[in-house]
């Protein structure tokens, strides 16, 4: 699969200069994934433009370069072309570091575990073709820290009307439950579904991310698909305990696999 032309977008020029400078190092994408702290396969993906690069990697490209602030001032052009609001590409960079995630959902399944079917239901209300497919394409490269050698840990707690809440029709329902299915059988998702009789109103999803040695942040969804990364102590620890009282009513794991069996045979 060749890459694009640099003229073709700022990913396709960041993609172009990335494997220029490597090479003009002599070094194999698997060597410069190593100095950089990721895999081959992600320096491939970046060169290639299947993989969106992180703020994080930005910066340790221009250091490992001896560049003055050329990937990393290149960075803010690439978010833009994705089309993600305001708030979001922070949050995705923080989930790409964190090794796990705790998570509630109250109105969609997870983008995390959402099938490219769902997604585009999801995200089709009011946007452009061309915009719908690159939110959707940003979307699915998300789901890498699922499939990574050390995988994100994530305990995800969704309300019971996501899995009846239909987007794009019955047969995307249907293969978006199996897929949730599979994915809670992972070592590294615990998901369970919080019945409607749990008389809980969080007014809202949020997201706390954990990395070792590194203060929790919280990711607080808004209206329109924005929100804030925010690492005030108070509020993480607030919706901490938040998200403890939310789990305490959910249901176990067995339980919440039958929930979703439960779903897919009324569709």
């Amino acid at each position: 699969m060749p890459a694009p032309p640099p003229s073709e977008s700022a990913r396709a020029f960041f993609a172009f200069h990335l494997k220029r400078h490597r090479e003009g190092k002599g070094w194999s994408q698997p060597a410069l994934g190593a100095k950089i702290h990721i895999s081959g396969s992600m320096v491939s993906g970046i060169e290639l433009c299947t993989r969106r690069p992180t703020s994080k990697i930005s910066q340790k490209l221009d250091e490992v370069f001896g560049l003055d602030q050329f990937f990393e001032a290149l960075y803010p052009r690439v978010i833009e072309e994705t089309g993600l609001p305001a708030g979001f590409p922070e949050f995705t960079d923080a989930e790409a570091d964190a090794s796990m995630m705790r998570l509630y959902e109250n109105f969609v399944i997870t983008g995390l575990f959402q099938t490219e079917d769902y997604a585009r239901a999801v995200l089709r209300a009011g946007q452009q073709p061309e915009k719908l497919e690159r939110l959707v394409a940003a979307r699915m490269e998300r789901q890498e820290v699922l499939r990574r050698d050390e995988p994100i840990v994530i305990t995800a707690l969704l309300d019971a009307s996501v899995l009846r809440r239909s987007f794009g029709g019955r047969e995307v329902m249907r293969a978006q439950l199996e897929h949730l299915l599979a994915l809670s059988e992972l070592p590294c998702i615990h998901l369970h579904v919080v019945p409607e009789e749990a008389e809980l109103c969080p007014e809202g999803s949020f997201t706390i991310l954990c990395s070792p040695g590194e203060p929790d942040t919280v990711y607080a969804e808004m209206a329109g698909g924005r929100g804030r990364l925010i690492d005030d102590d108070g509020y993480v620890a607030e919706l901490g305990i938040l998200y403890e009282l939310i789990r305490s009513k959910a249901l176990n794991a067995e339980d919440s696999q039958a929930a979703i069996r439960k779903a897919l045979e009324e569709l």
